[in-house]
């Protein structure tokens, strides 16, 4: 073998990790996969699935024995002119006997592990400029040029290394049980093509429809998880199995031993095979539902796990919870089941390991840093996401093989489906039509609140004839309101409020914006002097640290009055006993109802709704939808749970002709955007384009950018980020044509090592509360504080 070492061991990194070593690992991985992603020869249709892939993994790396690369490895002087490994495992495909079109998808998974097709080609060096560098350039230094394909196989692949390679695959192959395998004869090296013209430049575009489209994608990302969890340290891809589901069985017992029993539609659900819907009112049980139908499509294949929600706060709660069922043993949390995606990961986890112990408190952020990184690579088997997380692979997005092989064969519940607007409804339709069509998914939606023509257009994309819902019983034990509408605006009701408080009932008050709701918590603070522990304010311009606190305080039993937006619709498992709130479409009114008397333990509950809104609610809420709301609330007293779905649908007959417009405009563009979605190919477009659509601007508020700094200069990113705010966009927009010195963008220049990097940040120069959070006041930062 060539002694690339001191132990005479072939490279695959530089940090002294052998080849061998490296394609064990890879193995690892490749039986992992195996085992928890079942579905995969079923959705490319390749009975063979797993022995093409076990080959791609043993050979994607061969090519790293060339030499010049080991010495590259090495950091010795080499000529490798920054040439593809890649390049130099392809001749050796042909020296097996799989059939033609198998040896095909082999070569070109390994040649794209790296970079898409198009950067590759691009680097090809025509014959007739190799030969004309050789004699102007290395002519009398050089036997050959050092990029010539042919002579590169001829005078660097070590052949007693290749004995041994294909010897050691032979026996790996048999171990695994893998296609019998020929030992090559020796490679007649001028007769061979050069990778770039045979494969780069000759790969066909797919046709999503075609099953060659499926297994060529989905193979080139198994291969890369493979190559890159191997390269992570990972070894180990958790499952779900029937301990996890323990507690549901815990339930049962409880009820059964109460004299009670889970509901009808809870049930239906556990003992429901494939697509399913389910409608039923807040507070019912669906989350157990839906776990209980996970167990159910679990035992029938096993498969990835994604629980999708609209919002971060309605995410973290959601984890919480599921960990705590379906993880927690004795004390101790182990996190290794239940995985959360969103962008505030880091802040989020660091939080929650401080909550469940305190043995994280030597080496924390080391901890939490391999966390993080162990949620993001998605290894927990029940992932808890926003829609965005597996929209953005039907983007292109970086990585989006990889992103869709763990989608096939998934289990997917998507709750509060009723939360997204009309551009991302149309795009989770035609993501439900790809998954369950193509990627075999199972999916399950759960809603308390979706009008007929919305569940209808869902019911026929997943094929479900049978929608689940609460039976007539349950409903009509369920009136939990009684409706007020009350003249003005919402700071004209305080009164009333102060009347609820002196009869010691806990008052929710709910505003369309943050900045109304801004001004009624100091109304109300001011006005009934109440102790800042009686009185929370909950909204999103809270940085990240005080948005947990406020979230706990809206728990907490000693809070008297909840004041905030929408984010209390979606996000808290909470009870209070009086709601006030301005005027709002009626399935976002509902999700506000679904906050007092939730569990219907008390008489029906008071919710007053004003006929007046803010200046800028049209911005939020369509006019016309608000008008028709109010008009059908008018003439209900206390609100029944089975006259829900009539209500919805006198609001909501159908979609606005604008709405339905851009709903088929989306649909339409999306659907066409797919099928330019190629293997082996880089999206680069349509990534921007998804990150267009995201409202959010992450700013720092200046008064904190001192403590910022220390933070980012001490390598401490999770701790900075605690003092960030999102934005939308809209407002972004607005404070900076109010005031372009608003907005300051900033360097911090970072040192590791003898190295200087950079880190930018945007600073939004606004007063900041830790009570009322970001203000629309303008305050400037003294110059000294910058620097």
């Amino acid at each position: 073998m060539t002694e690339c070492n001191s132990n005479g061991k072939i490279l695959a990194k530089s940090d002294g990790t052998t080849l061998n070593q490296h394609i064990e690992d890879c193995l690892v991985i490749w039986r992992e996969l195996k085992s928890s992603l079942p579905a995969l020869p079923v959705i490319t249709k390749l009975p063979d699935f797993w022995k093409i892939l076990f080959v791609s993994v043993y050979f994607h790396d061969l090519g790293k024995i060339h030499s010049e690369f080991q010495k590259v490895l090495k950091s010795q002087e080499n000529l490798w002119e920054n040439q593809r490994h890649e390049l130099y495992s392809i001749p050796y495909i042909d020296k097996m006997n799989l059939p033609a079109e198998c040896s095909l998808l082999v070569k070109r998974v390994i040649l794209g592990h790296h970079k898409d097709f198009k950067t590759l080609f691009d680097r090809y060096k025509s014959q007739a400029t190799i030969d004309f560098e050789f004699h102007n350039v290395w002519t009398g230094k050089l036997s050959y040029h050092p990029e010539d394909f042919i002579e590169n196989l001829r005078h660097c692949m070590t052949s007693e290394y290749l004995t041994d390679f294909f010897s050691d695959f032979l026996t790996k192959s048999k171990q695994n049980g893998n296609i019998e395998i020929e030992l090559p004869n020796k490679i007649v090296y001028q007769k061979l093509s050069h990778p770039y013209l045979e494969i780069a430049r000759e790969c066909m575009e797919f046709d999503i429809q075609m099953s060659e489209y499926w297994q060529n994608l989905l193979i080139w990302g198994a291969l890369k998880i493979c190559d890159h969890y191997a390269s992570g340290g990972v070894r180990k891809i958790n499952q779900l199995n029937d301990t996890h589901f323990q507690f549901l069985d815990n339930l049962r017992e409880n009820l059964t031993q109460k004299g009670s029993d889970l509901f009808l539609h809870q049930k239906t659900c556990f003992n429901y095979d494939g697509n399913c819907i389910l409608i039923a009112p807040t507070g019912t049980g669906k989350t157990e539902s839906a776990i209980g139908w996970l167990r159910k499509q679990i035992n029938t294949l096993n498969g990835r796990a994604f629980y999708v929600l609209p919002y971060t706060a309605s995410i973290n709660a959601m984890h919480k919870r599921l960990t705590e069922m379906m993880e927690k043993e004795g004390m101790e949390y182990r996190t290794e089941i239940v995985g959360v995606q969103h962008g505030k990961l880091s802040q989020y986890l660091a939080s929650f390991l401080e909550d469940v112990s305190n043995k994280y408190s030597t080496k924390r952020n080391d901890q939490i840093k391999a966390l993080i990184e162990q949620y993001r690579r998605m290894i927990q088997p029940l992932e808890i996401i926003t829609p965005f997380q597996i929209m953005k692979y039907f983007y292109g997005v970086k990585g989006f093989e990889m992103g869709l092989v763990e989608l096939s064969g998934a289990k997917i519940i998507f709750d509060e489906i009723h939360a997204y607007d009309t551009v991302t409804f149309a795009q989770i339709i035609v993501m439900l039509k790809v998954m369950t069509e193509f990627l075999k998914c199972s999916v399950l939606v759960m809603t308390a609140t979706l009008p007929t023509f919305m569940i209808r257009e869902i019911a026929e994309v997943l094929k479900v004839e049978t929608i689940v819902k609460a039976d007539a019983g349950l409903l009509s034990q369920l009136n939990r309101h009684r409706i007020t509408i009350v003249e003005g605006a919402i700071q004209d009701q305080l009164e009333k409020i102060n009347n609820y408080l002196e009869s010691n009932q806990r008052v929710m008050v709910v505003c369309n914006t943050v900045t109304q709701s801004q001004l009624m918590y100091s109304f109300v603070f001011e006005k009934f002097k109440l102790r800042k522990d009686q009185i929370t304010l909950l909204h999103g311009r809270f940085n990240r640290s005080d948005r947990m606190k406020k979230e706990k305080g809206a728990l907490d039993s000693n809070t008297k009055v909840l004041i905030g937006t929408q984010a209390i619709e979606v996000s808290l498992d909470i009870d209070y006993d009086v709601l006030f709130t301005e005027p709002a479409p009626l399935d976002a009114l509902l999700q506000r109802f679904g906050r007092v008397n939730r569990k219907a333990t008390k008489p029906p509950c008071p919710v007053s709704i004003c006929t007046e809104g803010g200046k800028d609610d049209f911005r939020i809420y369509p006019t016309p939808i608000v008008k028709r709301t109010l008009e059908n609330l008018k003439i209900i007293d206390c609100l029944k749970e089975a006259d829900i779905q009539n209500l919805l649908d006198n609001v909501y007959p159908g979609r606005e002709p604008e709405q339905e417009n851009e709903f088929q405009f989306i649909k339409t563009a999306f659907e066409q955007s797919l099928k330019s979605l190629q293997p082996f190919s880089s999206h680069k477009e349509k990534e921007e384009e998804l990150y267009e659509k995201f409202d959010g601007i992450e700013v720092l508020p200046a008064q904190f950018f001192p403590d910022y700094k220390r933070l980012i200069e001490n390598y401490d990113f999770i701790k900075a980020e605690n003092f960030c705010v999102s934005i939308h966009k809209g407002m972004y927009m607005k404070f900076k044509n109010e005031n372009p010195s608003r907005i300051v963008h900033m360097r911090i220049p970072i040192r590791k090592n003898d190295e200087v990097f950079d880190h930018f940040v945007t600073i939004i120069q606004n007063r900041y509360s830790n009570d009322i959070g970001l203000m629309d006041e303008f305050k400037e930062l003294e110059i000294d504080q910058f620097f």
